[in-house]
């Protein structure tokens, strides 16, 4: 069954390096739409890859579910792609903490990730100073 697009709502251009050339991939994100069974779908297209969507129960999840499948399909692909001229393998496209599991699972893992970032915080933090003792000795 084909599917029109429709409007894209946002565009993301990753590049791959191959010796001194470079090639682009662009991901097209569609404007999630209501589909005849009441259920939605937001449409997302990969260079190469061609067109997919995500589905959800309404539009939020349907746009969600496709920025997570973005992630899963370039990932599967193998590329070291990279966004903005940043480190390869950094496409932009995070892992979604999952709300399906219910409110106690998304809860959990959200305290993993902000216990994590607070410990990786503090260690900048840490070699920040120590740098700039170091720094401060040096011109003392």
């Amino acid at each position: 069954m084909k599917h029109n697009f429709g409007e894209v709502i946002g565009e993301r251009q990753l590049v791959t390096k191959a010796g001194k050339s470079e090639r682009a991939t662009i991901v097209r994100l569609g404007k999630p739409r209501k589909r005849k069974d009441g259920d939605w779908e937001c449409p997302f297209h990969i260079t190469g890859l061609g067109v997919n969507h995500g589905y959800g129960v309404d539009g939020i999840q349907a746009l969600t579910t496709a920025l997570e499948g973005i992630r899963v399909l370039l990932e599967r692909n193998g590329l070291a792609l990279s966004w903005l001229g940043g480190e390869i393998g950094n496409t932009g496209f995070n892992r979604l903490v999952p709300t399906s599991f219910g409110a106690k699972f998304t809860s959990r893992l959200d305290r993993i990730i902000d216990q994590e970032i607070a410990s990786f915080v503090a260690r900048l933090e840490r070699a920040y100073q120590r740098k700039s003792r170091k720094a401060n000795r040096k011109h003392q």
